[in-house]
């Protein structure tokens, strides 16, 4: 199959065995959308209003990747809020309690040993920005953003640190679409 077939077709991705969720039609549409891109070698932006399954969707995602092994050597970041970290927290062990996540938050945070056994990586954008030298050193399959609002100034430091994480796989997840200028949809999508 060419890369361009991959592109144009409309298959649904079969759902990875360990979520325990079923996808409404639209969630499993974002889901193949999503993993599509990701096999193509694009970044994506899903940008839902609030409550329609994007976290979801991209832990499904993130549980395929485990299950193709995509993340044994190389694994993903999540960068959220801090008022969200709770909430991804909640919806992984709810939702794919197959996918081992690691905690760098907090004072006392240290970033986990190479025979540390995690999938994904969670932190905050304040984390981020003033640990990006520590973060930048691994290597990341994907990094993903929540609320990517939160880098809309392009010129911001936060922005900066978030953008300079190199990684094969970038999405950004927004529920405030059409609430962004121009030049702020432009830094989100500059990410991704």
């Amino acid at each position: 199959r060419t890369m361009i077939n991959e592109l144009t077709r409309n298959e649904i991705i079969p759902l990875p065995e360990g979520l325990n969720a079923s996808l409404r039609p639209y969630q499993s549409r974002g889901y193949s959308w999503l993993f599509r891109n990701s096999r193509a070698g694009f970044g994506s932006v899903i940008a839902d209003d609030m409550g329609l399954g994007k976290t979801l969707q991209v832990i499904a995602m993130l549980l395929k990747f485990k299950e193709e092994g995509l993340l044994e050597n190389d694994k993903a970041l999540v960068v959220v809020p801090t008022g969200l970290i709770t909430n991804w927290q909640a919806e992984l062990d709810k939702f794919a309690p197959g996918l081992n996540y690691f905690m760098y938050h907090g004072p006392q945070r240290a970033m986990p040993g190479k025979s540390a056994d995690f999938d994904l990586l969670i932190t905050s954008y304040g984390i981020c920005r003033s640990d990006v030298d520590k973060l930048k050193k691994k290597k990341w399959h994907t990094v993903i953003i929540d609320e990517a609002q939160n880098i809309k100034n392009s010129d911001a430091a936060q922005s900066k640190a978030v953008k300079s994480i190199p990684a094969s796989v970038c999405i950004a997840m927004s529920g405030t679409p059409v609430e962004n200028h121009l030049s702020e949809l432009w830094s989100i999508m500059d990410f991704s």
